[in-house]
This record gives structure tokens, C-alpha cells and sequence, in this order.
């Protein structure tokens, strides 16, 4: 049997997304697991971590203000940036800026960045920002080869996440 043809990388990230998915953090020497639902837009992001057992955890929104955590206790937190303001609550930084491009294969706009490429020229590590994102599976997603598996790193820290099902606005 023929292998499968391989889709080609989308040239650019979609703007518009949903992921599920599941989430591992390992930081020190702590660990968690769950899922991760998130919604991104240009302009917006909605990320809920939920607990094994289903329940949310954390809720970290953007918006044109800023960003919002919604802890467990339901308590608001505030601030700029989702690094500053998930590390200071939750411990560990959340890159959501950069994420929101990585996470769909593709690079950060206007900062440097090194790529180290598989045979089928899609990204199997990329370094940015001071993290390090490892590539390890790869989906079929509308047409185009989006990543399946990927792990963050940085000092430390090591976020693994696994995109069970992406929806992509129709075009």
C-alpha cells in the first residue's frame, strides 16, 4: 500500500481557530495534566484549563484591554500580558502571544527565530522568544497539515499539548 500523501503546511497561521485538546505541565518539580479548550481570534483569546475530571481550573481571556484569569475560586485577575499574569498565578508563563502562532506550526511575526525542518519540510523544532517547541505529530485540518503534538520549553518548563480536534472557520 502507497503511503499517504503529505498535505502541505498552511503558508500563513489561520487567524481564526478552536482547538481541544489535552495539556501537561511540568514545572520544577510539580505536574498537571488536563484539557485545554481555546478559541483565538486576531484580537482575542478564550483558553479554559479544565481538570482531568472535566472541571475548569483556570480561565484566561484577551481582549483590547488586556488580559483576565478566572481562578477556581472564580476570583478576576488582571494584567497586560497572559506571561506575566499566568506565571504570577499559576506559577508558570502561558505564552499565549507566541503560542497562538506555534501551536498551528508557524513562526511569531517580527521576531527572530530559528526552524529546523522535517523531510516533509514542516517544522520540527523551533526556537523563539527563548523557547524551544518540538514538533512530533502532524493532522490533516481542512486540507492542510496542522500539528498534532508539540512540547514547549523554556527553563524549566516544559508545557506538552496534544490537539485532539481543531476547527477552522470554513473559507
Amino acid at each position: 500500500m502507497p503511503p499517504a500523501p503529505v498535505l502541505p503546511m498552511a503558508e500563513h497561521a489561520p487567524t481564526v481557530f478552536s482547538l481541544n485538546g489535552r495539556i501537561a505541565v511540568h514545572f520544577r518539580d510539580q505536574s498537571s495534566s488536563g484539557t485545554v479548550r481555546w478559541h483565538h481570534t486576531p484580537t482575542t483569546d478564550a483558553v479554559a484549563l479544565l481538570s482531568p475530571l472535566g472541571q475548569t481550573v483556570t480561565e484566561v481571556n484577551r481582549d483590547a484591554s488586556g488580559v483576565t484569569l478566572i481562578d477556581s475560586a472564580h476570583k478576576s485577575h488582571q494584567a497586560s500580558n497572559a506571561e506575566a499574569l499566568t506565571e504570577d498565578m499559576l506559577g508558570w508563563p502561558l505564552p499565549l502571544s507566541g503560542l497562538s502562532y506555534w501551536v498551528t506550526g508557524q513562526a511569531q511575526p517580527g521576531t527572530a527565530f530559528q526552524v529546523e525542518r522535517d523531510a516533509d519540510q514542516r517544522p520540527k523544532q523551533l526556537t523563539q522568544n527563548g523557547w524551544q517547541i518540538n514538533y512530533t505529530g502532524w493532522q490533516d485540518v481542512a486540507g492542510q497539515s496542522l500539528p498534532r503534538k508539540l512540547s514547549l520549553q523554556r527553563e524549566g518548563l516544559q508545557i506538552r499539548l496534544v490537539a485532539d480536534e481543531w476547527v477552522l472557520p470554513a473559507p
